[in-house]
């Protein structure tokens, strides 16, 4: 099979199995990774797709064959698989086509930090893969199979105490790697907690990897007679919280429901992508808090924390990052730190959803070819960034406005450009939608 380039994206490697990608090249992808990446040792997982198991040993040979070792942690969550890595201080490669249909698979790479690798570190991955290079050693490095996964455990009960009030939790583990996790620390947690699809399927027999309105239909029918709900994808490391009455709470909410408790005791700002949106800057505000935007990406969210020594992460495709529990990029833990707030705080999930208020919301897509879509966002970049004031060009162009704001931003999986439009009224969004659209279709079309 040819190796593709396009598999390797600018945070993983991602491809249908069978197609865009095999066992031969993603051994061919974990030696790459192991003589640029792995100085002795790291760690491995995979979520539970059923192409994982040949996946994950055909990248382990690749990693033994450079002379490396490898801890071989099993089926896990990412975030387990993050943990046991970072406590270590090695790197770690995890195999997963996160909330994508099963078909796909792929792997994420991450540093001895926890931080998953930056573009540039990807893409160097993909130029050794792509020149044909292969190391080679006399001596075969080994493999230790060890599941970090109670030690996981045990580490979360120490950081976030116990519930004094024991909220009802249900779970939409989605036959993802959750349920191998979250449904035992949630009850060691003191959480009276029930499960939806708690076994680990790779065909993802009840509902899509991915969690959205739609997808969790079967959470909301069961969250009526709890406190809270919870969603997480196929490896976990997104989460999403539904209150009491079914509404499915947006990052931004998620995030107000974290804060609500974590600022009494924590400093630093907080990091937030440019997608998300306005309320965040008033949640910030509220806390009196800087609020530092950031490209789209969780690892650039990630680091971001670390480098301003911030409080906490937020990405708008519901990513979190709380370092004084966990410093990676963590869904389950996440979310057992946000039930942890809400039962600390004497209130109903719904009651502190209606203390924000919501602001209408649109995003469109335009196509454009993926070799002419770069170019377009370029060139308004340079054009917007000379009439408006408030620019931001760091990832796409966001401008904000006293009303609301926009961002046009490329797609980096599909050849589109979003547009994302909020504002303070209906209004004014379509104003706001109307002026932009015209704008961005106009430089696609004279591209």
């Amino acid at each position: 099979m040819d190796i593709k380039k396009e598999i390797f994206r600018a945070y993983d490697v991602r491809g249908i199995y069978g197609k865009d990608l095999n066992e031969d090249i993603m051994e061919r992808i974990g030696n790459a990774f192991a003589s640029e990446f792995v100085d002795d040792t790291m760690v491995m997982g995979s979520d539970g797709r059923t192409t994982g198991p040949s996946l994950k040993k055909a990248f382990i040979e690749g990693v033994t064959k450079a002379g490396k070792n490898v801890i071989d942690a099993g089926v896990v969550p990412r975030g387990v698989c993050l943990f046991a890595a970072w406590k270590k201080g090695v790197s770690s490669a995890y195999i997963t086509a996160s909330h994508l249909g099963k078909e796909w698979n792929g792997v994420k790479f991450a540093g001895g930090d926890g931080n998953e690798l930056h573009e540039k570190d990807n893409y160097r991955v993909r130029d050794i893969v792509l020149s044909g290079k292969f190391a080679e050693v006399g001596e075969k490095g080994s493999v230790e199979e060890l599941n970090p996964t109670k030690d996981y455990i045990d580490y979360m009960l120490s950081k976030i105490p116990k519930a004094g009030d024991k909220l009802k939790v249900m779970i939409d583990c989605g036959n993802g790697t959750g349920g191998l996790a979250a449904p035992e620390l949630f009850r060691k947690c003191g959480f009276d907690t029930s499960t939806l699809f708690e076994d680990v399927d790779g065909n993802f027999p009840n509902r899509p990897s991915e969690i959205n309105e739609v997808t969790l239909g079967k959470l909301r029918e069961k969250v009526s007679g709890a406190d809270i709900g919870i969603a997480y994808d196929g490896d976990s490391d997104r989460m999403s919280l539904m209150d009491e009455k079914g509404r499915l709470l947006g990052p931004e909410t998620t995030s107000y429901l974290i804060l609500r408790e974590l600022t009494k005791n924590e400093k630093g700002p907080i990091i937030a992508n440019v997608e998300c949106l306005k309320i965040m800057d008033e949640i910030a505000k509220k806390y009196g808090r800087d609020l530092h935007r950031v490209r789209v990406g969780n690892s650039f969210m990630v680091s971001e924390v670390y480098e301003k020594k911030a409080c906490f992460g937020v990405e708008r495709s519901g990513h979190f990052c709380i370092p004084s529990i966990i410093p990676v990029d963590d869904g389950i833990a996440a979310s057992l730190y946000a039930v942890s707030a809400l039962a600390m705080s004497g209130k109903r999930l719904s009651e502190i959803v209606d203390e924000l208020p919501q602001y209408p919301f649109k995003r469109f897509k335009v196509d454009c070819a993926d070799n002419k879509k770069f170019g377009v966002v370029e060139s308004l970049k340079e054009k917007l960034s000379g009439k408006y004031e408030r620019v931001n060009t760091i990832d796409g162009v966001r401008i904000d406005f006293d009303h609301g704001w926009i961002l046009i931003r490329v797609s980096n999986t599909e050849p589109i450009i979003r547009l994302s439009v909020e504002a303070d009224n209906k209004e004014k969004l379509e104003e706001l939608a109307s002026e932009f659209q015209k704008i961005l279709e106009e430089e696609v079309k004279s591209s």
